[in-house]
Order: C-alpha cells, then structure tokens, then sequence
C-alpha cells in the first residue's frame, strides 16, 4: 500500500494575478503606456508657460516676433500631443484586450480544475460573477480610469513647476493637495464600505433568486408565487436601498470636491493678487500658477467621483484574486502509474462537508472488488453519493486513505482517474450539443459502432433514431424536449462507453422503464466478471445479482459481507 507525500497532493493552484496583469506579453506596452504619458504631461506645461510668456514678455514689450515663435511652437506642441493621446489610448486598449483574454482564459481553466467540492460549495452565479469581474477589470484597465491613475503621479511635476514660477502661492498649493489627498482617503474608506454593504444584499438577493428559480417546479406546484414574490421584492428593495445609500455617499463627496476646487481657484486668485500688489509676481505668473493649479487638482477631483468604479475594481481583483489562488485537482503526475486490476482500499475513511458538522462518512474500512458487481444500500442521506465521490477522487477524505489497487487515489491526476474510474451522478446533467457528442464525451477512441452498440444494451438507439435527427439532436438547455428517461439513458451510454476498470453508479435504474432495466442489469452484471461494478441502489433486481452488499447508515458501516448474507441477515431483521 503506497501513500503519496504531502507534495504530491491536489493543493496546486494557479498563477498569481500579478503574474498575470504582468505578464510577458503586457509589459512592453506597460513600459510605453509609461513613457508616452511622461511626454503628455510634460507637454501640458506648454500651454502654461506659452500663456506666462504672452503676459510678462510679448504683451509687456510688444514682442510680436516672440508670439509668432510661440504660436509655431504651441502649434508642434499640440499635435505631437494629439498623437501621444492617440497612441496612449490604442496601449489602454491592448493592454484591456490582452488582459481580458488572460483573465477569462484562467478564470474559465481554473473553474474546472477546482475539486468538485469547492465547485459545489458557491452558488451558480458566483462562478457567473467571476466572469463580470474580469469584463469590469478590463473597462478599468482600459478606459478613464486608469489613465487617472496613470497621471495621479504627475501632480507632483505640476506641484514643482507651479513653485518655481510662482514661489509666492506654493503654501496655497501644498495646503489644498493635502485636503484632496485626506478627501480621497476619507471618502474612500465610507465608499468602500458602502459598496460591501450594497454588493452582499444584493448576492443575497441573486441567490435567492438562483434557488427559487431551481425549485420553480415546486413553487408551480404549491402556488407558492405569491409569498416568495413578497420576499423577493423585500430583497430588491433592500438591495435599492442600499445602492441609494452609496450614490448619496458618491454624489456628496462628489460635491463635496467641486467646492474645494472652486475655494482653490477663489484663494489662489485672491493671493495671486496680493502677490502682485506686493510686486511679488507677475499676471502672468499667476494666469499660469491657476492653469496648473487646475491641471493639479483635476485628478484628485476624478478620484473622489471615480471612487465608486475603483472600489469596484478593487473588490473585483480581491476577488479574482482569492479565486486563483485556491487548490486545484491535480491535473499533472511524473510518472504515468500503470492500470492495476480495480482493486478499492479504504483506510478508516472520514469525511464532512464543512469542519464542524459531523461526519457524512465516519471510519469506514474495508476492500472492494477487484471485478464483481457491489451495492451500497441505505436510507436517503446515509452517505451513499458521498462514498460514490470520495470513490471517484471527485472528494478528498479528511482522515484516511483511498487506494486505488496499490496506490493512494491522491497520486492519479484527474485524467488518470478519468481512465480509469467513470462515474454516473444520481441526477445526470447532459451538454448543450448533439446526442452524438454527449455520448462520445470528447472520446477521441470511440467509433461509431461503439458509440451505437452501448446505446443498443441500454434500449437507447431505438429511441434515438425515431427521433427526426437522430444522433445529431442537439441537446438544449434544461434538456428542453427529452424525458427524463432518455437522459438517463444518454448518460448512462456515456458511462458505460468509457471501458474503464471501475464504474461508479448512482441509482442508474431511475427513469427506465421495465425493459431498459433488465437490460441494464444485465449488462452490469456481465461486466462485473472483468470490472468493478459499484453502484448505489434500491433496485431489488440488482440487489438479487449482487456479489456483495454495503449497508451505511448515518455515514457508517451497518452491515457489509457477500450479497446473500447481508439479504438473509437483512430479512430476519425485517420479519
């Protein structure tokens, strides 16, 4: 019995976000987007100083040779400033492109590379939302925002350009950067909170509306429309609320920003003016010091009302963030383990689905197979599905081991297990293409006659071909058009079409009818003489041709052994 070590475990996750916000393909524009926004904001000194060179040199001494050289010279300025934006805007863009591609490339990957667990653990629209966040990370990345961010840095060029030609006013300049500065911090911190609040009424808004749309059987049947529409439209309007909550917050520090800018033009001019009574400075010094001044406060001003998309921003990177970093199944091995007989161990195996419930699965031992056709039996919610899982590697135990012939389950990667263990859930989900391609499952070795023959065991290929396009129905969402028994059906075929050493079954007999059943009983059982056959049942037919019987109950073991003792122990019980 081998047990892998810690290193070989399925706790391999994916690549950091910053490696992939930075990566390889990005950085040369990143390098650029850098440099061309130096070369557009040291323009913007120009229009400044041409404005300080009118007043103080051309007005003053009349100087029109001056003002034609200017004028030539703002001309240049303002189309080399043209193409830089033009050119900086194309590299906001790239890079959006090429993050967003990254992004949705690793957010998709890493979904189906998570364990089946931690897939089962969120809700459907959390798995959706991952999808937005990467949509929301590249409107950021390439829209107004990050140019913000880009120029934020530059206000200190403006704060030292301002100080050299206007020494008089850098007190006026330095007090109002510090209060935007303490604004930004200030309204971002209640924005930020305000944005958690809004955003988790609102999940919970979206998963009861996930739930009540998966039980919209139930609620049809109950009539139940009325009272779960109450509760719906108390959410939403919590989740309105809140969103009115957090737009007053925006729109007052929005507000809040616009008067301060409008103070800094009042103080700086009212200064200004003192100055050149005092023969401080010059008019032109201070028309130039109030175009820089708002050349250096226009940023602050866009952060205050940018907060809302920025914290949105942030909150999508943590999110993205964390995702990435969870642990994968493991997808890769060293060495390639050979197929061994389809002998399962278990090792006083232990499971639960959350650290304090109790166990779903609690010291079981025990071997099954190799070969031979196994029940497991119990009351709904004993632990049959759970032992199925953790059977397939789908779960991990908390405690024990699985071993698969002589090797701990842990070391096969996920397509080992594939090639080895197939597994049909006790409700089947089909994809959203041909029957054909639902039954191949992206088998590359299947034929046709394949693929037709294990249709054929299971009743199935009649019901296919009486259908107008046979094999090439395609499949629509919520298995629109087909019964119940015809999924079953397909992926059943799909199952049994893998040729794996082990099969793993959850009540596979549900929705057959009489004939399809025998016929499916009967193929299990001829299999069970070359393969390990476990299937999770109450059907009595499959009971009777059992070779051997798992009897759980609150996740234990009640009873196990030989097939005919555990019916004979089970009827003395019963009488």
């Amino acid at each position: 019995m081998k047990k892998p070590d810690k290193a070989v475990k399925n706790t391999t996750s994916g690549p950091s976000l910053l490696s992939i916000i930075f990566n390889r393909d990005i950085l040369p524009y990143s390098f650029e987007l850098i440099l061309v926004s130096f070369f557009i904001n040291l323009l913007a000194l120009a229009t400044p100083i041409f404005v300080l060179q009118v007043y103080d040199r051309v007005i003053f001494h009349a100087g029109l040779t001056t003002l034609q050289g200017l004028l030539i010279g703002m001309l240049i300025v303002i189309i080399f400033d043209a193409l830089l934006k033009i050119n900086r805007i194309r590299f906001f863009q790239a890079i959006s492109a090429k993050n967003d591609q990254l992004f949705s490339q690793e957010v998709f990957k890493k979904i189906f590379h998570l364990p089946l667990k931690t897939l089962e653990e969120k809700p459907l629209w959390y798995w959706q939302s991952l999808f937005q966040d990467t949509a929301l990370i590249r409107n950021v990345l390439g829209g107004a925002t990050a140019a913000l961010l880009v120029d934020i840095p530059f206000s200190l060029l403006f704060l030292s350009v301002t100080i050299i030609i206007a020494p008089s006013l850098w007190w006026v300049f330095v007090i109002i950067l510090l209060l935007f500065i303490a604004l930004a911090l200030f309204s971002e911190k209640i924005i930020h909170q305000l944005s958690l609040s809004e955003r988790q009424i609102i999940n919970e808004r979206d998963t009861s509306l996930t739930d009540l749309l998966g039980q919209r059987e139930s609620v049809k049947m109950m009539a139940l429309e009325e009272y779960w529409q109450k509760d719906w439209e108390k959410k939403h309007q919590a989740g309105i609320d809140a969103s009115i909550t957090r737009g007053k917050s925006v729109d007052f520090y929005r507000v809040i920003s616009q008067s301060m800018s409008l103070i800094f033009t009042v103080s700086l001019t009212s200064v200004g003016a003192l100055a050149i009574i005092n023969q401080e400075m010059t008019i032109g010094s201070l028309i130039a010091a109030n175009m820089l001044g708002s050349r250096l406060i226009a940023p602050f001003v866009q952060l205050v009302e940018q907060w809302r998309t920025l914290t949105q921003f942030n909150q999508a990177l943590k999110r993205i963030d964390s995702f990435i970093r969870l642990p994968e199944d493991k997808s890769k091995t060293q060495i390639e383990l050979p197929a061994g007989a389809g002998k399962i161990q278990l090792d006083d195996i232990q499971f639960s689905y959350k650290p304090e419930a109790n166990p779903a699965i609690y010291a079981l031992k025990g071997s099954i197979g190799p070969n031979g056709l196994h029940i497991i039996m119990g009351k709904n919610g004993c632990g049959k599905s759970t032992l199925l899982k953790l059977l397939s590697g789908f779960y991990q135990p908390d405690k024990g081991v699985i071993n698969l012939d002589e090797y701990d389950i842990q070391q096969f990667s996920t397509a080992q297990l594939h090639q080895r263990i197939a597994y049909l859930a006790q409700k089947p989900e089909l994809f959203q293409c041909s029957i054909y391609d639902n039954i191949a499952a992206g088998s590359i070795t299947s034929t046709d006659n394949d693929i037709i023959e294990v249709s054929k065991i299971i009743q199935l290929h009649e019901l296919i071909t009486a259908l107008p396009e046979g094999y090439d129905t395609i499949v629509k969402g919520g298995h629109q058009g087909l019964s119940g028994g015809l999924v079953q059906r397909i992926a059943l075929a799909r199952t049994l079409l893998g040729k794996t050493q082990i099969v793993l079954m959850d009540e596979p007999t549900n929705n057959l009818d009489e004939q399809a059943e025998q016929s499916l009983i009967k193929q299990l059982k001829r299999l069970s003489a070359t393969h390990t056959i476990i299937v999770a049942t109450h059907c009595p037919a499959l009971v009777t041709l059992a070779d051997s019987i798992i009897v759980l109950d609150k996740g234990k073991v009640a009873l196990a052994g030989p097939a005919k003792q555990v019916i004979e122990h089970l009827k003395k019980t019963q009488a």
